[in-house]
């Protein structure tokens, strides 16, 4: 993306909680700038911090952690709400990824060896 770049407006980030829980059901906004979602397997947390209330929302933060088919759920949301999703492992856009879970299998891949060389069997 261009530097100057600027995304189209997703609504109020009360709009914005509202339709990620209406996409995935049971999200913990309890802290309203910090979504919790928990998956079977995987969890995602949604940081719309430094997202100011009455504002218009340009994006977010997901981060994605555990395992699990977290990529199926994120394509959902994608499609349910046409916003964009930007795979940070790849670098591209989730739905334009050649293939889509390749970023999360990586991730995980990456994750573990850096567990088992911190942490190895004893």
């Amino acid at each position: 993306m261009p530097d100057d770049w600027k995304g189209v407006s997703m609504g109020s980030s009360e709009e914005v909680r509202s339709a990620i829980s209406g996409c995935l059901g049971d999200v913990d906004w309890s802290d309203p700038t910090w979504g919790h979602f928990y998956g079977d397997g995987f969890s995602f947390e949604f940081n719309i911090v430094g997202m100011c209330e009455g504002r218009d929302m340009t994006g977010f933060m997901i981060h994605v952690r555990g395992g699990g088919n977290a990529i199926e759920k994120l394509i959902s949301l994608s499609d349910a709400t046409g916003w964009f999703l930007l795979d940070c492992s790849q670098g591209e856009w989730l739905h334009h990824c050649e293939d889509h879970d390749a970023g999360w299998v990586g991730f995980q891949e990456y994750r573990d060896r850096v567990l088992e060389r911190s942490h190895p069997p004893q």
